[in-house]
């Protein structure tokens, strides 16, 4: 570079990239270097003589390389002038004009690939215009940055009780900041950390003053040329995915900003932003790989489902509906059948089609989720996924029976009559003892007593037979009750019908004992005699292997003695395989699904990463497999055992009380429950510092078979705890109990379960909140050995969130549609909003003493055995934290019809979620101020280890462990 550059000859005139004159006099030339002298003003860069090369250079490419590293080491504006003004040079020389670029798009062929004087000339307008869409697209990425540093900063004045308008004072402000952090770096200069700190902070207030310049710089037009740069780099290079992705994602954004501030969306904004979403969404997935589609599918169906009711959106995606690919649409199924049954005429129709289209392709990837959508109690939900079941049973009957009926008898076995009975009297119960809702009560109990009427099974006309009439009575009682109008109904009916429940529920605990094994010949026996079937093994369908069929089924069944008491259950394949699965009810898998579906984005994220691919940092997924609302299959991991069995082992092996801190804990303070915080982080570590906590180590020391496995292991383990905390962090998931976390017996590894509670819903229950970001206590640290949190973990962790905070708009995309998602949101809602106003209630019970009275009253005559009010020292049977009674999982009455309750994109609780979820993936999620990853990742270990955090949380949560 210090050499004559390249492409110039003796006279001056500057060439082609090929030697070729251009026409161009050096005047030119020299009025660019004019212009850059007067662009860069007084600030004076370091590399002023690599400057003056650079723009005297006739190398685009070399020119486009100096200006990133430029913006790189935070000379941003001059880099992003001079950029400007080479796009506007090389524009002017191929006839490109900016504000006009669809009049360029119409002959762009025919000036590259027409009959050109020469072929070399062709080739030098083929580069010229490939390069230029790269300048216009670092151009829009740029002030992209620039809007955004921008933002932060007024969100950061705002808060301060700064004025958002006075910039000129800002600037000031961040120019003291800066001299203040060069005037205390000369002072300390005997400190290297400090000396670093100096600079750091002295760069960082230069690029604010940058982007603020900038920013003024473009007025109120920011916005505009973003649009027209990114849109320039899809004319420039119309199979660019990364152009075409941005452009639609910016029009996209616009759109979601602009409802926010005004609460409805314009016809206008449709035509202009929009459509050409739908339309830049369908090009980019068109353009893109198979590993990327997802999240400009997640948009894509965003845009249309919220906007549908303007006719050029629906326009736009039956325009684009078939230039892409039906397997697009596999991965993103759940999304669509939460919308099946849009209001909108022309859409509800589109969906059926494309479900049909699909299920004509793929009939194996959507039959369980069809069958899901198909028990909805949500009436226009459930016919219009009848109808497109009918459609597929003209192409496949056979199939379609056969998923029928085995989703049908599977549902059955997760809940027997006497367990399906407990539950609903007990939620009954709640309803009219505690809320005087006789008409809630009966919603839960009516649906019951149909059943009981149809028995189908050996053991369903058992249980007919030992209760029927005593039902029948208290379903004639109820009957009476609501035949009288309102102001006459007899209450003493409802006693009535009490006393025969509560008959029913004493003889049931009494009778049917939890069971630990059931038989498919007593409970199922339809699906014992299936053999040899057209349908494939749940959750193992893949487009591109083998189908695996289902052959047959175990016919005994495992029922596991925890709360929920799944069922673990076999399924041979006819590949010879087999295959086990967790039967679970009471639950809903829908969420579980959607997670799992992030999981996948995010492992496809990491093995792109050299760094986090080296390392083969994953996270262990499953199937998921939703039933109904509230049961579903879940592949079983195998060879697995979670921490609270693990320690429960090692403890009972060594003759050591399972609960060894909490008794610690207990001896120094009794009154566990009266303590203040302080007093309770004092008999939190007096715990700890009298027990060694090594159990998990020790454990997986001696199930090593040698010191090499055990080191593999260690690091697997440790890798693998630092990813799924990672993870679990942006997803907001809470509930992390010694049984939902799983570690691998052969490679060490963490698996994660029941993941139900998201975007932080525990850490805002009103009771035992949690205020960790993750599960990182002392027994999970242990393992780590020698080098602890500051080694593999943390150096894994800093990995795997710079990724995520890399591709944070795939992963928004995928959070966003989760948030928005009407079958899961239900669970994030208020009480007040599914109707069920807890402070009226609260209120009435406590302004009547003798109602709260009958209320402890019932509580202990309904109680099925458990433990009530549980305390320390009891910790080891239990598990999770202590859950509030409005926001529970499925298989409560009071959410039976939440699926109906859509969430858009102006509901304020669901935009603070996505708000949360992006401060954590830029790095404001502690402060107004961006953190770096590893300042981001220090503060999320020391909350996760503070014994102030710990201390508080409930006693199901085993926080000394």
């Amino acid at each position: 570079l210090a050499q004559q550059p390249q492409g110039f000859q003796g006279g001056g005139i500057p060439l082609g990239l090929n030697g070729r004159n251009t026409g161009q006099s050096s005047s030119s030339w020299e009025g660019r270097t004019r212009r850059f002298s007067i662009v860069s003003g007084s600030n004076t860069s370091v590399n002023a003589p690599l400057d003056v090369a650079i723009r005297l250079s006739q190398q685009p490419a070399l020119v486009y390389m100096y200006l990133k590293y430029k913006w790189a080491a935070n000379e941003k504006r001059e880099a992003y002038q001079m950029l400007e003004t080479f796009a506007s040079d090389y524009a002017s020389r191929i006839g490109f004009d900016l504000h006009n670029p669809d009049t360029f798009a119409e002959h762009i062929d025919a000036r590259v690939l027409a009959n050109l004087s020469g072929h070399a000339e062709a080739a030098d307008d083929a580069r010229t215009i490939h390069l230029l869409a790269r300048f216009y697209f670092k151009q829009a990425e740029w002030l992209t940055t620039v809007e955004q540093s921008v933002l932060l900063l007024q969100e950061a004045q705002a808060k301060a009780g700064l004025s958002t308008g006075e910039s000129s004072y800002a600037r000031r402000l961040v120019r003291r900041e800066s001299i203040g952090v060069r005037r205390g770096r000369g002072s300390v200069s005997g400190s290297g950390q400090a000396s670093r700190d100096g600079i750091r902070a002295s760069d960082d207030g230069r690029s604010k003053q940058d982007a603020q310049y900038l920013y003024e710089l473009k007025g109120g037009r920011i916005d505009k040329a973003i649009l027209e740069a990114y849109h320039a780099a899809t004319v420039l290079d119309r199979k660019w995915y990364k152009a075409w992705h941005q452009l639609a994602l910016r029009h996209f954004l616009e759109t979601q900003r602009y409802q926010i501030e005004h609460g409805h969306i314009t016809e206008s904004m449709a035509k202009n932003h929009v459509v050409p979403a739908v339309h830049g969404f369908f090009r980019a997935i068109q353009l893109s790989k198979s590993d990327t589609t997802l999240q400009d599918t997640l948009r894509l169906l965003t845009a249309w489902f919220d906007y549908c009711e303007f006719e050029s959106v629906s326009q736009a995606v039956r325009d684009g509906y078939n230039s892409v690919s039906i397997r697009t649409w596999l991965q993103v199924i759940p999304q669509i059948l939460a919308r099946v049954h849009i209001k909108a005429e022309s859409t509800r129709r589109l969906v059926q089609q494309l479900l049909v289209e699909v299920g004509k392709s793929h009939p194996h990837a959507i039959m369980f989720s069809l069958y899901v959508a198909a028990r909805s109690e949500h009436a226009e939900r459930s016919h219009s996924v009848k109808d497109v079941l009918a459609k597929l049973h003209d192409m496949y009957p056979e199939l379609v029976e056969q998923t029928e009926l085995v989703s049908r008898e599977l549902i059955r076995i997760t809940l027997l009559f006497p367990e399906m009975w407990q539950e609903a009297l007990r939620n009954a119960s709640l309803c009219y003892y505690g809320h005087k809702d006789v008409v809630e009560m009966m919603k839960i109990l009516r649906p019951l007593h149909k059943r009981v009427r149809n028995p189908e099974t050996l053991r369903e006309y058992h249980f007919v037979q030992m209760f029927g009439s005593d039902l029948a009575a208290a379903e004639e009682h109820m009957n009476q009750y609501f035949s009288a109008d309102s102001a006459h109904r007899n209450e003493a009916l409802v006693q009535q019908a009490w006393e025969l429940y509560y008959v029913v529920f004493r003889r049931i605990e009494k009778m049917f004992p939890r069971p630990t094994s059931l038989a498919l010949k007593d409970t199922a026996p339809t699906i014992l005699q299936c053999r040899d079937m057209e349908l494939v093994v749940p959750g193992m369908y893949n487009p591109d292997a083998e189908n695996v069929y289902i052959a047959s089924f175990d016919p005994n069944l495992y029922v596991y003695p925890s709360k929920q008491h799944p069922r673990r259950m076999y399924i041979y394949g006819s590949n010879g395989n087999q295959y086990t699965f967790l039967l679970k009810g009471r639950e809903d898998l829908r969420q579980d699904e959607r997670s799992m579906q992030l999981f996948g984005l995010i492992n496809s994220l990491l093995s792109k990463d050299s760094e986090t691919a080296r390392r083969s940092l994953t996270i262990e997924r499953f199937p998921v497999v939703p039933l109904s609302s509230n049961s579903g299959l879940i592949g079983f991991y195998s060879n697995c055992e979670n921490i609270n069995n693990i320690v429960r082992y090692y403890r009972e092996s060594h003759n050591q009380p399972v609960n060894l801190e909490q008794r610690m804990a207990l001896q120094f303070s009794p009154n566990w429950d009266t303590l203040s915080v302080m007093q309770k982080v004092e008999s939190f570590e007096y715990a700890l510092s009298n027990t060694p906590g090594n159990d998990l180590q020790r454990a997986m020391w001696y199930k090593s078979p040698n010191a090499e496995v055990w080191l593999e292991r260690r690091t697997d383990y440790t890798r693998s705890l630092a990813v799924m905390s990672i993870a679990g962090y942006i997803l907001g998931l809470g509930d992390r109990h010694p049984s939902n976390i799983l570690i691998h017996e052969r490679t060490g590894k963490v698996v994660h379960i029941d993941l139900g509670d998201c975007f932080e819903l525990a850490a805002h229950r009103d009771k035992y909140p949690e205020k960790v970001p993750f599960r990182l206590t002392r027994m999970l640290i242990m393992p780590m050995e020698v080098s602890s949190i500051e080694g593999i973990f943390k150096h894994t962790a800093n990995h795997t969130m710079r990724v995520l905070r890399a591709n944070r708009e795939s992963l928004m995309a995928v959070l966003e549609a989760f948030v928005y998602d009407p079958l899961v949101s239900w669970s994030y809602l208020n009480d007040t909003e599914m109707g069920i106003d807890t402070s009226q209630d609260t209120a009435k019970v406590t302004s009547n003493t003798s109602r709260n009275a009958q209320a402890s009253e019932h509580a202990a005559r309904w109680s099925m055995g458990g433990n009530g009010g549980a305390n320390m020292s009891d910790f080891a049977s239990m598990g999770g934290s202590k859950p509030d009674m409005g926001v529970s999982k499925a298989g409560n009455g009071y959410y039976e019809n939440a699926e109906g309750k859509a969430w858009q994109t102006g509901n304020p609780k669901a935009r603070a979620i996505v708000k949360r979820i992006h401060d954590k993936l830029v790095g404001t999620d502690f402060s107004n101020e961006q953190l770096t990853v590893s300042e981001q990742i220090e503060k999320l270990i020391q909350q996760a280890t503070s014994s102030e955090n710990l201390a508080v949380l409930y006693v199901g949560w085993v926080p000394l462990w």
